[in-house]
């Protein structure tokens, strides 16, 4: 085979490797199944994920909540609280203590090194955990998120210390994990269902001022003289501004798509450097054989 057709066969490769190998790589970050939600000591979730309290806040998973689907993949994970955008960690202990199990695929209390807090039975038959400690959120809103991780994944990370109070396995590391954000305060209160059944008792203690009875005599002596020479022209723009935050997704997979996409690039910048010397080179003139 000559020089030439080996050339191609590599571009062909490369170009191949460039399209299929980094979906490879990013399919090994997959989800996995099943949802976590947060919910009060007793496994029922309330107002639309609004507590009171930071300690009100407990984790529950499986099912989506409670109700039919699947389940959480049955092992041990950690979990973590952040601000909504997950870049600031807010859970202030160890991460050996932030550890739960899941059994029969639900949340099923704590595991390993885990010494959270536990709830009761919820309706879906496994046992919350209180995610407390964790800081103030330095969300305006008072917006939190909490995220689960395989305690397998968490642990492969660079620099993984199970006493560490910083390590931010989303931001940190690439892991499969689960998300869901809740808030902390008082809520706003409901408007009025009906308008006030009587009008106000009292009137205004001073009515307005009777107008004149009699018109002005004499009209003003200078009407001006000449009109506008032009209307104006176009209407009030409406108004603008910067719209909110939007807040992330509620199961979030880290997928290393830039590094996916460097190796595209490089792979692509081979492949062409190899054709253009293959299109410039002059093909060896054939011999005839004697």
């Amino acid at each position: 085979m000559s020089y030439r057709a080996v050339g191609w066969l590599a571009v062909a490769g490369l170009v191949a490797g460039a399209l299929v190998g980094p979906t490879i790589g990013t399919a090994s970050a997959a989800s996995f199944n099943g949802a976590i939600w947060t919910s009060l000591s007793d496994g029922t979730s309330v107002n639309a994920n609004i507590y009171a309290n930071k300690g009100d806040v407990y984790l529950n998973g499986g099912p989506q909540n409670c109700g039919n689907g699947n389940g959480l993949p049955d092992g041990n994970y950690y979990f973590q609280v952040t601000d909504p955008s997950g870049a600031t960690l807010l859970s202030s202990d160890a991460i050996k203590f932030r550890q739960v199990q899941v059994v029969n695929g639900v949340i099923s209390g704590v595991s390993g090194a885990g010494n959270h807090v536990e709830g009761t039975s919820g309706c879906n038959g496994g046992t919350p955990v209180r995610l407390l400690p964790y800081d103030d959120t330095p969300n305006s809103g008072g917006e939190y998120s909490v995220d689960l991780a395989p305690t397998g994944e968490v642990e492969a990370c660079a620099g993984f210390d199970a006493d560490s109070t910083t390590l931010n396995f989303v931001k940190d590391c690439s892991v499969a994990s689960k998300n869901d954000n809740f808030k902390v305060g008082a809520q706003p209160s409901a408007p009025p269902s009906a308008p006030p059944s009587q009008p106000p008792s009292n009137p205004p203690s001073n009515p307005p001022s009777t107008p004149p009875s009699n018109p002005p005599s004499n009209p003003p002596s200078n009407p001006p003289s000449n009109p506008p020479s032009e209307q104006p022209t176009g209407g009030v723009e409406a108004e603008t501004g910067v719209p909110g935050t939007t807040p992330p997704p509620t199961d979030t997979v880290s997928t290393g798509s830039s590094s996916s996409d460097g190796t595209r690039a490089i792979l692509f910048a081979i492949a062409g450097l190899i054709a253009v010397a293959l299109i410039l080179t002059p093909a060896p003139a054939a011999r005839r054989r004697r």
